[in-house]
C-alpha cells in the first residue's frame, strides 16, 4: 500500500490555530481517506499529515434506495440513476440498494484532500480563495502519493511538488517522496514535528537551570518557531525594584520569555545569529521595563490613598457610577458579611489601582499592583493580601483567597458586580458574558461551599440570586433535583443550600426519606389549590375526625429546620397519612 503526504503551507499561523488544526486533522483525514493518519505535523508555516499505508482503492459503498414495498414503482428509476439493471439491486433491512465499487485512490485524492482543507474550522478565520476560509492565507499545497505528485482541487492555491524550508535560510525544498518528507525539511532547518520541537525547547531550558512558566507560554512558543534555539540573557539589576509579577508579565505576556531567577531569562528563538538575537531581545525587554519603572515611580509618588481619591473620576460601568461608588458599596457589603477592620480597609482601597498608570500597561495585574502599593504605604499584611486576592477564585479550578479578610472582600466584589450588572438588565445570553458574571457566580458559590463563608441569600436581588444558585447545580456532586429542592427551601445562606442538597442526597436511601417524600407529595397536591379554596386560618372548632386533631397537634409541636434532618418531618408522616386515609377532603360541607 502506498504512503501519502499532504502539506498545507501558510502564512504564519497563530498558536491557537495550530492547536485547533492538530485536534481536527486526525478525524478529518480519517473521514476523507478511510484511514487515520500515522502522524500529524503542525507548525507556524505548515500543517501536514502522513499516512504510512493508504489503501489502493476506496471501500465499496452500499447506497440505500427505496423500500422493498415500493419495488414496482421506484426500483427502475433508482437503478437507472446508478446505471445498473434492476436485477442487480440488493435487499437489506427491507430496503433496495446498490453496491458502488471503490475507486483507485489516486482518482479520489484530489477532491478528498481539498475537502480536508475546507473542513478545518478556526476560531478566527478569513476568506481565502473563492471556496474556503482559513486562519491565514494558504500559499502552497504539497501532496505526494509515494513519489508521485497529487494535484489538489482547491481554487486559489497552487499545488507544487515541493515544500519550503526555514523562512530566513532556505527557499523551495524538493520533497522526493512521502517517506522522505521529514528528512527533507530537517535538512532545511525546519522541525515539522511539534512534539520534537517541544522536547528540544524543554531540553534547552533545563540546561540553563531552574526555569518557570507561570503564564503557560510554552504551549504557544512551540508553535511560534520551526527551528528552536534556546538562549540565555539577563536584564539590568536596577529593574529588580519593580514588583516581581510586573517583571514576569513583561517577560511572558509581552515577549514569551522564561524567567530563570534573578535577572536571568531564556529566549526561544527561531534560529538566527545567537548574539544578535540575544542582544535584540535584551534591548526590547529593557525598553518595556523602563516604561514600567517610569509609571511605577509616578504611582508610588501619589500613594495608594492618593490613587483612591481619584476613583470618583473613573466610571465603573455606564449607569452604575464610578469606582469610588463601587468602593463605597464594597465597604458596606464587607460590613454586612461580617468582615473585620482589615477587610473594611481593604475594601476601601481595593479599586485604588484602577487609577494607577501601571495598571493601564499591565491590566492583568489589577489587584496585585494595588497590593504592592498598599504594602509600600505600610498597610498590614492582611490588608495587602485581601487586595491582592480580591478577584479569586477567577476560574473553576483557581485557588481560593488565603485569608478570612480576603474571602470576605472577594465575595463582596462578586456580589456587587452581579447585583449591579443584573440591575442594569445585562444578564448573560448564550455564550456572551462580557462582564464575567458566570465566573463571578461560580466563584461566589465556591467561597460559600469550599471557603466556608456565610453568604446570605438576601444580599443578592432575586434574579441575580437565581443565577448564582443555578451555578450550584453544576458545582455540587449531587443530582440536580436535590439542589433545586434545597434552593426552594428556607435555608438562609448559599452554604446552607449546598449542605441541604448534599444531606438530602445522602438520606435518599433511608426509610425516613421515603416516608417524608410520600407525605409531602400528598399534602403538596392539595396545598396547590390553597389560594383559591383554603380558609384564611385554621379553626380547630370545625374538626370532625380524630385524625384531624392528631395532625394539628403534631404540627403545633413540630419544627422542621431547613438543615436536611428528616427525623422531625418523618415523625409527621404517619399523621399526614392517617389524615388522608380517614378524612374525606372533598366532603360536601
Amino acid at each position: 500500500m502506498p504512503s501519502l503526504l499532504f502539506e498545507i503551507g501558510c502564512e504564519e499561523l497563530p498558536a491557537s490555530a495550530c492547536r485547533e488544526a492538530e485536534a481536527q486533522l486526525p478525524a478529518l483525514a480519517e473521514r476523507q481517506l478511510g484511514v487515520a493518519p500515522t502522524r500529524v505535523f503542525v507548525g507556524p508555516r505548515r500543517l501536514a499529515i502522513l499516512v504510512d499505508e493508504l489503501p489502493d482503492r476506496t471501500a465499496d459503498e452500499w447506497v440505500r434506495g427505496p423500500p422493498v414495498a415500493l419495488r414496482e414503482r421506484a426500483a427502475e428509476g433508482f437503478a437507472r440513476r446508478y446505471e445498473v439493471s434492476v436485477d442487480r439491486l440488493e435487499e437489506r433491512d427491507s430496503f433496495l440498494g446498490v453496491t458502488i465499487p471503490g475507486q483507485p485512490v489516486e482518482e479520489v485524492l484530489p477532491e478528498r484532500l481539498a475537502e480536508i482543507v475546507r473542513g478545518l474550522a478556526f476560531g478566527k478565520s478569513m476568506v481565502w480563495g473563492p471556496d474556503f476560509r482559513f486562519s491565514r492565507p494558504a500559499r502552497w499545497l504539497c501532496a505526494k502519493l509515494d513519489d508521485d505528485d497529487v494535484p489538489v482541487l482547491l481554487i486559489g492555491v497552487r499545488t507544487v511538488g515541493f515544500s519550503y524550508g526555514h523562512r530566513f535560510t532556505f527557499g523551495p525544498v524538493e520533497v522526493p517522496s512521502a517517506a522522505g518528507y521529514l528528512g527533507a525539511l530537517r535538512a532545511a532547518d525546519v522541525e515539522p514535528d511539534q512534539h520534537e520541537r517541544r522536547r528540544l525547547i524543554v531540553e534547552g531550558l533545563d540546561a540553563l537551570g531552574e526555569w518557570r512558566d507561570p503564564l503557560g507560554k510554552l504551549d504557544e512558543v512551540v508553535h511560534l518557531v520551526e527551528s528552536p534555539v534556546v538562549l540565555e540573557s539577563a536584564f539590568d539589576e536596577r529593574f529588580l525594584r519593580l514588583p516581581e509579577r510586573v517583571i514576569v508579565t513583561a517577560m511572558q505576556s509581552h515577549q514569551r520569555y522564561f524567567p530563570l531567577g534573578g535577572t536571568r531569562f531564556a529566549v526561544v528563538a527561531n534560529g538566527g545569529d545567537p548574539e544578535l538575537v540575544r542582544e535584540g531581545n535584551t534591548r526590547v525587554l529593557a525598553g518595556r521595563l523602563d516604561d514600567a519603572a517610569f509609571t511605577f515611580d509616578r504611582d508610588v509618588a501619589v500613594g495608594i490613598d492618593g490613587l483612591a481619591e481619584r476613583l470618583g473620576s473613573i466610571t465603573f460601568l455606564a449607569g452604575a457610577g464610578s469606582f469610588a461608588d463601587k468602593a463605597d458599596r464594597l465597604v458596606e457589603l464587607v460590613r454586612r458579611l461580617g468582615g473585620d477592620e482589615h477587610a473594611l480597609t481593604a475594601a476601601r482601597l481595593a479599586k485604588a489601582d484602577q487609577a494607577a498608570e501601571l495598571v493601564r500597561e499591565f491590566a492583568d495585574l489589577e489587584g496585585h499592583i494595588g497590593a504592592n502599593y498598599a504594602q509600600l504605604a505600610g498597610y498590614p499584611d492582611d490588608v495587602c493580601r485581601a487586595i491582592d486576592e480580591q478577584y479569586l477564585p477567577d476560574a473553576a479550578d483557581a485557588p481560593l483567597p488565603s485569608s478570612g479578610a480576603a474571602r470576605v472582600l472577594a465575595a463582596a466584589d462578586k456580589i456587587d458586580t452581579l447585583a449591579t450588572v443584573f440591575g442594569l438588565g445585562k444578564r448573560p445570553t448564550g455564550s456572551r458574558d462580557p462582564y464575567g458574571l458566570r465566573r463571578a457566580a461560580i466563584g461566589l458559590c465556591r467561597l460559600a461551599v469550599e471557603g466556608g463563608l456565610r453568604i446570605e441569600r438576601s444580599l443578592l436581588p432575586d434574579e441575580a440570586r437565581g443565577f448564582v444558585e443555578e451555578r450550584l447545580e453544576g458545582l455540587l456532586d449531587v443530582p440536580v433535583e436535590f439542589v433545586r429542592a434545597a434552593r426552594a427551601s428556607a435555608a438562609p445562606d448559599l452554604g446552607g443550600v449546598a449542605r441541604l442538597a448534599q444531606t438530602l442526597h445522602g438520606a435518599e436511601q433511608t426509610p425516613e426519606f421515603g416516608a417524608v417524600y410520600t407525605a409531602y407529595e400528598r399534602a403538596h397536591r392539595l396545598a396547590g389549590r390553597a389560594e383559591q379554596e383554603a380558609a384564611a386560618a385554621l379553626d380547630p372548632a370545625l374538626f370532625e375526625d380524630q385524625a384531624e386533631r392528631e395532625l394539628a397537634d403534631a404540627l403545633a409541636r413540630t419544627v422542621v429546620e431547613p438543615n436536611g434532618d428528616l427525623s422531625a418531618a418523618a415523625a409527621l408522616a404517619p399523621h399526614v397519612d392517617r389524615f388522608f386515609d380517614k378524612v374525606l377532603v372533598m366532603a360536601p360541607d
